[in-house]
């Protein structure tokens, strides 16, 4: 997705994770972007496991939020 903007927040599914989260992206490659998680509702074990730092396929990456 050639959309997506450091530093901006996304509502994404980020892997490993089994329901959405909002997520900041922090750094991208060439097709996935990694994410520090401000949100999520369901997944917290697998999030807090990971540092708050999540790897998410573009296509994965549904839209721009500006939930603070």
């Amino acid at each position: 997705m050639e959309n997506i903007t450091i530093g901006e927040k996304y509502v994404c599914r980020p892997v490993g994770a089994s329901k959405p989260v909002i997520g900041v992206v922090e750094k991208l490659y060439v097709n996935t972007a990694l994410i520090v998680v401000s949100s999520c509702e369901e997944d917290q074990v697998q999030v807090e496991a990971c540092n708050r730092r999540m790897i998410v396929s573009f296509n994965k990456i549904f839209t721009q939020t500006n939930v603070a």
